[in-house]
């Protein structure tokens, strides 16, 4: 199981203008890595702390660094897929 997987069941509270919501450490770690990935394809490093094998280990993806930004839009599709059902029940 990765912490990926792990997260998916560990939620905090989102505050912004709608007001504060749940959201899963997995879904914010997902948009996070996102951003992240995609500021390194084009040159730049998040911090000088960040690496790309950390966003590797924590979603259990291999691959270049484009090949990683596609297989996380993939998990990002799936995600609101999955809360799109969820909240049609």
């Amino acid at each position: 199981m990765t912490a990926y997987e792990r997260d998916k069941n560990r939620y905090f509270n989102y505050g912004d203008s709608n007001g504060s919501r749940p959201m899963s450490w997995a879904f914010w770690n997902l948009v996070i890595s996102m951003r992240d990935v995609g500021l390194f394809c084009e040159g730049i490093s998040p911090n000088r702390h960040w690496r790309l094998k950390h966003v590797k280990a924590y979603f259990g993806i291999k691959g270049s660094k484009e090949r990683i930004l596609e297989q996380l839009n993939e998990l990002y599709e799936e995600h609101i897929l999955f809360m799109d059902l969820k909240e049609r029940q």
